[in-house]
């Protein structure tokens, strides 16, 4: 009868154990091509449905956005970009807290920080411009000039209404509408804040109609 340890058992079980804790820790690097859009981030070889490591976005070879991600979940600092490559905002996933934003000292941001888009401001907008159509009856009468949707984001990040801070023509105001009434569920916003308290705020998006091109060009205000 054998009595003791098996030790080619042993060595043999420990060898899959450190092995299979090294392939699922390995990196594997992903290239997404959605249109203009380009996604590159990193997975768990050993569950490449979890991102792990530096995330980037472009849109049309220019960076949009640009963080890290743990454990599949968006943490430290983010950084997020309009068309031009300038720094809109930075976001820290850890704290909470915009950190940086374009045009404010960061003194001011503890006094006040405004409703934004947790992203790129290039999404929402460019989510307008591509699904958006300049109705005939408009190409027709050459109308152009411009819209400005409001939406209203509560103190607690969700956005509950919007409507037409500034009109246009009924045409094209009621064709902005429909389009930003269909924004993704999943999309997240950031509330205004007040000496370190979320408030209710509205951001802003302005839509430039050129008639000669009948498309819209977009704009972002918040």
């Amino acid at each position: 009868m054998q009595t003791g340890f098996n030790y080619k058992y042993i060595f043999s079980l420990i060898s899959f154990l450190l092995l299979t804790f090294y392939t699922n820790g390995q990196s594997k690097r992903v290239i997404k091509h959605d249109g203009n859009f380009i996604t590159e981030y990193f997975v768990l070889a050993g569950d490449t449905s979890k991102k792990e490591g530096a995330y980037k976005l472009f849109y049309k070879n220019r960076i949009i956005e640009n963080g890290n991600y743990i454990n599949n979940k968006k943490a430290g600092k983010w950084q997020f970009f309009s068309l031009d490559g300038i720094l809109e905002y930075e976001y820290d996933f850890d704290s909470g807290k915009v950190i940086k934003l374009a045009g404010r000292e960061k003194e001011d941001l503890k006094n006040m920080t405004p409703c934004l888009f947790l992203g790129s401001p290039l999404i929402p907008y460019l989510y307008i411009v591509n699904n958006i159509h300049y109705p005939e009856k408009a190409q027709d009468k050459h109308i152009g000039g411009k819209v400005i949707l409001a939406l209203k984001v509560g103190k607690n990040g969700e956005l509950w209404s919007m409507y037409l801070y500034e009109k246009l023509d009924p045409i094209l105001d009621s064709e902005v509408m429909r389009v930003a009434r269909s924004f993704p569920r999943n999309w997240q916003w950031l509330p205004a804040t007040r000496k370190g308290t979320n408030v209710d705020g509205e951001y802003l998006i302005t839509i430039e109609f050129e008639p000669e091109k009948q498309t819209p060009f977009n704009q972002l205000h918040h």
